[in-house]
Order: structure tokens, then sequence, then C-alpha cells
């Protein structure tokens, strides 16, 4: 009888909480705090505190946060006593702004005195009353003297990371996380997120948000038992035939290179084997890659083979005059009629670590050997003596393979010394060892940026579909054929509104249950990604009006502050499909490489995100 009672009382408060609901109250200074009047000169001022329950939707975040207040004045001013009152289940408490030397006798307080004594005090009558304290590090000021950051709140943020070791309690260390931001985005990044110009300390509600981000994060590190009320992504929408299991393939980072183009192939089989190529990035260059890797499983990514270089067969060649030659953004893709793995890509010329844009590009291609887990050569395809193929490969593409073994091969392509590039689509043979180009369709020309480049291409309910980059817009095109297409049309949503892909590829999945696109495009909050070129998104196509379903959009790879594009799509099974990519870690200037002690903590981490379809 005794277990029964106690059973019932544990059941009894497990259902008083779920119904009341976690309680977060925080206390802390102006950066905490919610704007109850928009100010005059600055009518978008807004504390982290305010946005913090965008990431913690189901719990109750009640903000006493003042602003002017320091950990001394916010309890000699009577703001702490409505803390407590509050029967809080978890307190927030950051201060250190207004502690500072020069706020005065109320407010100002030594960091290894005082200031300790009052963050002790506040622990002990939080526990008092039942409640867990989480202390925060004082978000950094932003402000720069001869384009270096000046830090005056290490003191304090110290101090309040000594305090929770001592007493035991979490903490977010809210100062690092938003100083190596600030450093890595600059002062004028910095002040797109400022409710001013002269304002280095407060945000905007944009600001607002990233800080709370940080502060979510925080608590989903630090404060396990929390998770369970983060929400750091929004939820995917409802009804959708699919459910996505994100796994990491790879991670780790030196800050010299990176993995780049994490892109797959399946094998068939009872369990498919998937083999995904990958080469290493210089970041001190722009797009200086090296030899081809693989990796490689046969249980779909419980397990993965080490990663495997191939210098000899899809490494660098080198050229006369100091000239290097490599294969790069390879793309594996199963060949049914040969039974054989291909990958294509295209070549790339450097020269003292720097693209050399006047020489001929070709696209390339290399045959996976799977019993001897190695790759043939890469050999170039051979294309037709004219002018306009002299810049001409299918570099970051997506093929599609005819059922009588042609391959329909995207390219993109244009003369020497020609500003736009155009797009086809070739028509080939391939015979197990040789791909031989047979024709190819309509020419796709658009005179805008750079014209239309990296196209991928699917068929879906016997019709084709084209997408295209362009620096500006995304843009599609349907064929019957797979050849000759139709005029291009800019990506749009249903109601009309742009999509807001641009300068970055797009990919399809094609499946019984839909058409989709995978791709990047800003208004995700994400500002502070050069290009937005993460996160890595999902849609269901219209495949009448050619427009994206904005209501089916889910996140399938989230961003953590570095791009995610020259991604791929891999056809794993009719009942699992796979994006694989990579986190590239070079983002905006000035700090153009990412270092390895970042704000969202990205590692170069290689994802592979699985789709499995629901029966």
């Amino acid at each position: 009888m005794r277990f029964l009672i106690l059973t019932l009382s544990l059941v009894s408060c497990a259902l008083a909480h779920g119904q009341n609901g976690l309680r977060v109250v925080l206390a802390g200074d102006s950066t905490v705090a919610t704007v109850a009047q928009t100010k005059k000169d600055r009518p978008d001022l807004a504390g982290w505190g305010q946005m913090l329950p965008e990431f913690m939707p189901q719990a109750t975040i009640i903000n006493h946060a003042k602003g002017g207040a320091s950990s001394k004045s916010f309890r000699s001013a009577g703001y702490w006593d409505k803390v407590i009152a509050e029967k809080p289940d978890y307190v927030l408490i950051q201060f250190g702004h207004n502690d500072q030397p020069g706020k005065g006798e109320r407010r100002a307080t030594d960091p290894k005195g005082d200031y300790r004594d009052n963050l002790r005090q506040f622990i002990s009558e939080v526990r008092a009353v039942g409640g867990k304290p989480v202390l925060v590090t004082s978000v950094v000021r932003r402000v720069f003297e001869n384009g270096k950051l000046v830090d005056t709140l290490q003191p304090y943020a110290e101090a309040t990371k000594a305090v929770g070791a001592e007493t035991g309690v979490p903490v977010i260390d809210l100062h690092h996380r938003s100083k190596l931001f600030a450093i890595q985005m600059g002062e004028k990044f910095g002040l797109r997120y400022a409710p001013s110009e002269t304002d280095r300390t407060h945000f905007n509600k944009e600001g607002a948000r990233m800080i709370a981000r940080m502060v979510a994060e925080g608590l989903v590190r630090e404060v396990p038992e929390i998770r369970e009320h983060v929400q750091l992504l929004p939820p995917p929408p409802k009804g959708l035939p699919y459910q996505v299991k994100l796994e990491t393939v790879t991670s780790g980072y030196d800050g010299k290179t990176c993995w780049v183009h994490a892109r797959a192939g399946a094998i068939p089989g009872p369990t498919p084997t998937v083999v995904m190529t990958m080469q290493k990035l210089l970041l001190t260059g722009s797009d200086i890659f090296f030899a081809l890797n693989d990796v490689r499983t046969d249980d779909l990514g419980k397990t993965w083979s080490k990663i495997t270089q191939h210098d000899e067969t899809l490494g660098r060649r080198n050229k006369p005059d100091d000239i290097i030659v490599a294969a790069c953004d390879f793309t594996p893709k199963w060949h049914a009629k040969t039974g054989k793995l291909l990958g294509t890509g295209h070549t790339v010329h450097y020269q003292n670590d720097k693209v050399m844009h006047d020489q001929r590009r070709s696209s390339t291609y290399a045959v996976y050997d799977e019993k001897a887990r190695t790759w043939s050569s890469w050999a170039t395809l051979d294309m037709p003596d004219e002018a306009k193929f002299f810049n001409s490969g299918a570099g970051c593409v997506q093929r599609y393979d005819l059922e009588n073994g042609d391959i329909l091969l995207p390219v993109y392509f244009k003369g020497k010394g020609d500003k736009y590039y155009s797009v086809t689509v070739l028509r080939c043979s391939f015979d197990g060892k040789t791909l031989k180009y047979l024709g190819q369709g309509n020419d796709l020309k658009l005179e805008s940026g750079r014209g239309v480049y990296e196209p991928s291409l699917t068929r879906y309910q016997g019709k084709f579909y084209l997408t295209l980059r362009n620096d500006t817009a995304a843009y599609v095109a349907t064929s019957d054929d797979g050849l000759n297409f139709g005029p291009i049309q800019p990506w749009q949503f249903e109601d009309g509104s742009e999509l807001g892909n641009y300068n970055t590829q797009q990919h399809w999945i094609s499946h019984n249950k839909g058409l989709y696109l995978v791709y990047n495009r800003k208004g995700l909050n994400n500002d502070h990604i050069v290009r937005h070129r993460a996160p890595l998104v999902m849609a269901q196509v219209n495949p009448e009006t050619l427009k994206v379903m904005r209501a089916t959009e889910r996140i399938l790879v989230p961003e953590r502050g570095v791009r995610l594009g020259n991604f791929a799509i891999t056809e794993v099974s009719e009942n699992e499909t796979w994006v694989t990519v990579a986190e590239w870690m070079q983002n905006m200037s000035p700090n153009y490489i990412v270092t390895p002690d970042n704000a969202f903590g990205a590692d170069n981490s290689v994802f592979a995100a699985r789709i499995l379809w629901k029966n």
C-alpha cells in the first residue's frame, strides 16, 4: 500500500507539473529585459529574455530583468523579491554590465568580491524555495577599436563561472559564445543586430533573438533535464509522408582544411551499400580542393569505414608551368544498366593556390570497383569541338539515367571570354567503363549575373524537371523528353512570393509520395550565413504549377553558424532517401575562416539526413 500511495503521489506531481507548465524566471539587466514601451531613438530595442519564449514555447517565461540593474541594485530595488515570489522551477541569472566600475556606488561591484557574494546569495535563496538556479555570463558588448573587439566584461564572466563551479550550479557561458560570434562577424555586421547606430550594448529584435538562441542552446548543453522543454527548431509540418533521422558521418576540424562536397551513391542489395565521396578544402583560398576521398557504410549508417584518400586515381595532376588540375564537385550515382557506381564532376585548374579561370574546364567521371573498394582514374568526357564548350562541366549536378542505360547529364558551359553560363542536358552512353557524348538538348540562357549553372535533373510521373542556379534567384524548367526544355521561370512559393534561394544549388527528390525540392533560402533567421546557405530545407513541389508548397517545408539539417551548400541526394531504396552535406567552414568577411572554437559549435560535421518514407 505504501508503494501505491508513493506512486500515485508521483503521478499527481507529474500531472500538476504538466498542467501548470515549467516556470522559468529571468533576473538580469536591460540586455535580458522585455521592452514594454518602444523608445523613439531605438524603436526595435529588445532583450534576449523577450525572445526566449520562441525557444521554450511550452514553458512559462517570467521576465523580471530590469534596465540599469546590477547584482546589487536588483536586490535593493526589490526586484529580487518578485523573482522568489514566483515559486520558480528555474531562475536564469545574468548580471555584470551595470556592476562595472563607474556605475556608481549603488550599482558597482567587485568581480572578485561582492559580485560573487551576490551571486551566491541568489543561488542560496532560489534553492531555498525549491527552484534551480542557472547562471548566465554577461553578453558581450560589441565595441571595437582598430578592428578588434574590446572586452571589459571578462572579469565578471570569470567570476560567474567560478561561483558556478564552487556551488555546483550550471553556467551558460553566453559571454564566450557572444564574443566569438561578434569577432567572427565583425563590427560592421554587428550593427545589423543593434537598435541604433551608436548602441553597442543592446539589441534589436533580430539580435535579441540570436542571443536568446545562444541561451537556449546553452540550456540544452548545461541543463540536461530541461532539454525536452527547449525547441531549437520549428516543428515539422503535420502529415508529412516521411520522417527524418539526422546522423553525423564524421566530425572534427583543425582550422586549416575542411571536408566539402559530401555526396553519396547507393549500391543496391538486401541492405544497400552507400559510398560517399568528399574532398578537403584549403581554407585560406577560394575553392582550392585536394584529392577525392571516400567512406562507406554497409549497414545504413550504423558504422562507417575509415576515410580513404584516392591520390593515385582521384587526386590532383601536375601540368607544365606549375599548373595543377583536380577533379571536384563530384557526385556518385548507381548506373543500373551496367551495375556500376559512376561518379561525375568537373575539372578545376590551379596555379599558386588560385583558381585559373582561363583554362579549359571539362566534365570528369570515374567508376567504383566495389570488390577492390577503389576507383578508376578520373577521365574527362570528350565533347564536340565547339567554342561554346570551352568552359563546360557537370560539377554539382544531379543526373538522370534512362531505362536503356543512356544518361541525361546536365552541364553548364560558356565560351572562352564569355560572360554568361548557359545550361544544356547531354545524352551520353556508358558501357561500364567509358562515358561518351551522344548529343545535347536545347541551350537555356539567362543574361543576369553569371547566367545559369549547376543544373539538376529529375523525372516525375513521366515529365522531366530541371532546376538551375543563378546569382540572384533560382530557376526551373520542364521537358517531355529530358533534353529540350521550355522557358525557365523563377522559383516561387504558392502565394507568388519568391523562394529566396540564390547563388547556390538546389536538388530534387522524386518519390511516389511526391516531387520535392531540397534547398537553402533567406528568411530563416539566417542573415549571418553567407548567401543564406543554411539551414538545408525540403518542401514539396506542385508539379503542375511549379510552385513550392510552403506549408510542407521542413528543416533537414540545421545551421550552426556555417553554410550547408554543395549537398546531394542519394536514392538508397524505395523506403529511404538520403541528403548528404558537410559544414563548409568559411563564412563572410572580415574573418573568412571559421575558427574551431566558434559560437554555435560547428566542427565540419558531415551529415546524412535519412528521409524514411512512411508506408
